[in-house]
């Protein structure tokens, strides 16, 4: 997600802001070819049995768990450089079951590998040097979002970049992106909001007030980066995401790569930890394996993000809320609750939580070598 050289327009589609100009065409993605896989219920009509509201308990599920990767960057996004194929044959080689190719204003539909599901995603960018509010000395306004489950029915697909023009507001720019997405039947997720001070948690409780679902909290690519390390920016993230939801933001979080750097050797030697290299944080989701499911599993919080540790289980009731780690290993499970407070802390391979006190309650495991996984928040039920 590195800057590009040029600031990319960024606004609303043309039936939204009067005058504007369309995104560019090409014909639908013929079955089979990512957007629409052979038998699967379109990513934007789920099957009748709706998604539990945001935050509700969950009941234990018999269905597995799927690796998926939801920010990716090709040789289709101007500072990616290894060809949409084999990004995802790279993804598949590593046991991933969906990946979503988010080029920069740019839908990127292909046939994907045996046993892979793609995911049709963009990542919505606008890139200034100035907005309102202003970023601090020496910041830049960055405001992207990935827009997932793009239906390329909806939107135009073709070698063309989407273009819309610039909004100043950071709020309205946001919303105008959300609207774009909510137009082609996609979810948004803000992306990486502490980079360059791009979102704080008034603004990301004000954007859930608008539909925000879901916010980056984990991207491997500008972790790897904080001076004081990775660990400092994953807890810098978490202190974000846990005011946010102290506000009374109902936002569920992912791990992602960001990846821009595969097969091209010479830029990952010359960038070193700046390359933004794949295989680093990704999601769990308890879903069959269609997009239909995969996008239920999401909205109703049936997830977790990783960077490494992987769970067995994760079962919430009305009064409960249990984690049990696959593997048998020496780590440790923090219950958090509201201000960011360390409700509990127990040792692996499970544990469980009384819920009802608290606003909100989430997990995070963490291994010795540094390793986490993130479960998604159970919120308080309102009293009738």
């Amino acid at each position: 997600m590195r800057l590009p050289s040029l600031i990319a327009p960024v606004c609303l589609a043309a039936a939204l802001l009067p005058g504007c100009a369309s995104v560019e065409t090409s014909a639908p993605a013929k079955a089979g070819s990512g957007g629409a896989q052979p038998g699967a219920v379109s990513p934007l009509r789920p099957r009748a049995s709706a998604a539990p509201a945001l935050g509700s308990a969950a009941k234990p599920s018999p269905l597995p768990w799927l690796k998926g990767q939801t920010h990716v960057h090709t040789d289709r996004s101007h500072d990616g450089h290894t060809p949409p194929q084999r990004v995802l044959s790279y993804y598949a080689a590593r046991g991933y079951d969906f990946v979503a190719l988010t080029d920069h204003n740019r839908v990127t539909v292909l046939d994907a590998p045996k046993g892979l599901l793609l995911l049709p995603g963009v990542e919505l960018t606008q890139n200034s040097k100035s907005c309102d509010p202003k970023p601090p000395e020496g910041y830049r306004c960055l405001i992207h979002t990935t827009a997932l489950f793009v239906d390329p029915t909806r939107v135009r697909v073709g070698d063309k970049r989407i273009v819309f023009p610039f909004v100043d507001q950071r709020r309205a720019a946001y919303s105008a992106q959300m609207q774009m997405a909510e137009g082609w039947g996609a979810i948004t997720v803000l992306n990486h909001p502490l980079f360059h001070f791009a979102a704080n948690e008034k603004m990301v409780h004000a954007l859930s007030s608008s539909g925000l679902r879901f916010i980056e909290l984990i991207n491997a690519g500008l972790d790897q980066q904080h001076p004081r390390g990775r660990a400092a920016a994953e807890d810098r993230a978490e202190a974000l995401w846990d005011a946010a939801l102290t506000r009374g933001a109902r936002v569920f979080a992912l791990a992602t790569d960001d990846s821009h750097h595969f097969d091209d050797e010479a830029d990952r030697k010359r960038l070193g930890k700046f390359a933004y290299t794949g295989d680093r944080a990704w999601i769990h989701v308890r879903a069959k394996k269609e997009l239909a499911d995969i996008r239920r599993a999401l909205l109703a919080g049936d997830f977790y993000a990783s960077t490494g540790v992987r769970l067995e289980d994760v079962t919430r009731t009305r009064s409960e809320m249990t984690v049990r780690v696959s593997a048998p290993q020496s780590c440790s499970i923090r219950f958090i609750g509201a201000g960011g407070k360390e409700l509990a802390r127990k040792a692996c391979p499970s544990a469980s939580f009384a819920l009802g006190a608290e606003p909100y309650v989430r997990a995070t495991v963490v291994a010795p070598d540094g390793s986490k996984a993130w479960l998604q928040p159970v919120f308080a039920r309102k009293k009738p």
